[in-house]
């Protein structure tokens, strides 16, 4: 309930009302606002795909589900929008439905379990009525914005606002429907609600599994997915994904096969293969902008591990329920202390900009930004112990942090005056109200002749406190409670009850999908060991 409705209901009605404890949903998305300029980097990079699209015959399932809903409205004489759209809704649940049967559920399953599923052995389901519209209302659909609706749409099978099915798809959608006409009867298809059995609808998954598309499906993917990419007049989107997909067959030609971390490492080294076959300058930017998202990439870990870490410091002591606030002077001295107990070279170091040049030298050998990509300034390996460090042993995570800066602010610096062209993501620069790269190279530097601790003041009090304080205000207008540290007389304390759950990750950066989807329509394959390959 909004505050403007309990005014309202107060001034219809004066008087004091006994109520319910308050509840409000706690939310742990973006504690520090930094998630939309890593989003903005994997879309300029990797366009038309999220991390959610693993195979291709979703594609193929939607544009023949909406084509044949069409057909078989149009026959009835009957082209309403509402009739077509429940009629690929059916479609799409007795697929969902038969996989469930089979053990192999979509995300999302459990609406259909108490709708669909919830019935007596070899009882049929109708697909009318009040369940049928429960189901249809709460089930999660593969054209659900957080599946592969917008990659759907994106990679042109169903045409964005029109709903057309695209002529480069019918291909894959004739075939698909050849091959559903040989296996389920044409009343599961027909306007009339069908009734419905496991033992009927089983054979739908069996037959026509979500992760076995046909060659015919695999190759309209592969056009639509790659190759459309190298026509002069395709849209930017287009070009960039093929120039990105180009860039890991120029790697993986090069270095032989590879994991998905040692990719990211390749990204990381900026060391562009020689492309025989595509656009050397699509290839370029994405090796750009690739490269800048993995240091993009450390920085928001270190950040979140940082909130983490003064999270757990915040819970040490309490007086019955209530956390005991620790002034920043506290806050920073345990910081720079973990961080000398942690890293030998910033122990050594007398100001932070010694510690930031000493980073810096560490990579001279390989220079930057290629050095994000070995030895000691490793990004994809500082991201892995963070991760570990969080899950086993906090303390470790400032002194990780501090080096994860210093990585990401050398990076950031080779970068300068390099901006990728117009329109697209600036990893260095961009979202100012983000903490991008570049402002926070600057913001070190601002500090480097300061005694080393001053570095805690400007990451605790700035970028973990100030980003989180500011982003959980912006973001608290849906009555989500999202504010986990507060000001308390002259210290900061732990406003919540419950400690946050889990860890905090990396952005799910796209190349694993990429990757699948690659190899379900034949551009790469895995080896015994789950490395990639050019096929």
């Amino acid at each position: 309930m909004r505050l403007a409705e309990i005014d309202e209901i107060f001034e219809k009605a004066p008087g004091c009302r006994v109520v319910d404890e308050l509840r409000t949903d706690e939310s742990g998305i973006d504690p520090v606002g930094l998630r939309q300029l890593n989003l903005d980097l994997m879309d300029d990079s990797l366009p038309g795909i999220n991390n959610v699209t693993q195979h291709v015959r979703p594609y193929t399932f939607m544009a023949w589900a909406a084509w044949k809903a069409s057909i078989v409205a149009r026959e009835a004489g009957n082209s309403d929008p509402a009739l077509i759209a429940d009629l690929a809704d059916r479609y799409e649940a007795l697929y969902a439905w038969s996989h469930l049967i089979a053990g192999r559920p979509f995300r999302g399953a459990s609406a259909l379990k108490r709708t669909i599923g919830r019935r007596a052995d070899g009882e049929p389901f109708v697909f009318s009525g009040p369940v049928w519209d429960e189901c249809r209302r709460s089930r999660t659909s593969f054209m659900a914005p957080t599946e592969y609706g917008p990659s759907i749409k994106s990679l042109h099978y169903i045409g964005a606002d029109s709903g057309h099915i695209a002529d480069e798809a019918m291909p894959a959608v004739l075939d698909f429907n050849a091959r559903v006409g040989n296996l389920l009867p044409a009343r599961f298809f027909a306007i009339e609600a069908p009734s419905v059995t496991e033992d009927e609808i089983a054979p739908f998954a069996q037959q026509l599994p979500v992760d076995a598309p046909s060659e015919i499906e695999m190759k309209v993917f592969r056009n639509l997915f790659f190759d459309i990419g190298g026509h002069a007049a395709s849209p930017g989107a287009a070009k960039r994904r093929k120039g990105t997909i180009d860039l890991v067959r120029g790697l993986l030609q090069r270095e032989g096969p590879s994991s998905v971390d040692t990719i990211r490492r390749y990204f990381a080294r900026h060391d562009l293969p020689a492309v025989y076959d595509g656009d050397p300058e699509q290839v370029a930017i994405s090796g750009m902008l690739l490269c800048l998202l993995q240091a993009r990439q450390l920085q928001r870990l270190a950040t979140e591990a940082m909130l983490l870490w003064l999270e757990r410091l915040l819970s040490e002591d309490r007086i019955g329920t209530m956390y005991q606030p620790k002034t920043s002077e506290e806050i920073i001295a345990r910081a720079h202390e973990a961080a000398a107990a942690g890293d030998l070279v910033y122990a050594s170091s007398a100001t932070v900009g010694d510690f930031l040049l000493a980073i810096e030298i560490e990579g001279d050998t390989i220079g930057w930004p290629g050095a994000s990509s070995a030895s000691t300034t490793d990004a994809v390996s500082m991201i892995a112990e963070l991760i570990e460090a969080q899950l086993r042993d906090v303390t470790r995570v400032p002194a990780l942090a501090a080096r994860s800066f210093a990585i990401v602010r050398a990076v950031a610096n080779a970068f300068e005056g390099r901006r990728p062209p117009s329109g697209l993501a600036d990893g260095v620069e961009g979202r100012p109200d983000r903490l991008p790269m570049g402002l926070m190279a600057r913001r070190l530097e601002a500090i480097g002749d300061r005694p080393m601790r001053f570095i805690w003041k400007e990451i605790v009090e700035s970028w973990v406190i100030g980003q989180h304080v500011h982003w959980s205000a912006v973001r608290g207008s849906d009555g989500k409670k999202r504010l986990r540290i507060g000001l308390e007389g002259d210290g900061w304390m732990r406003v919540r009850r419950s400690p946050s759950r889990g860890v905090y990750e990396p952005t799910g950066d796209r190349l694993q999908t990429m990757l699948s989807l690659a190899v379900s329509c034949g551009l790469f394959s895995r080896d015994a060991d789950g490395r990639y390959m050019v096929v």
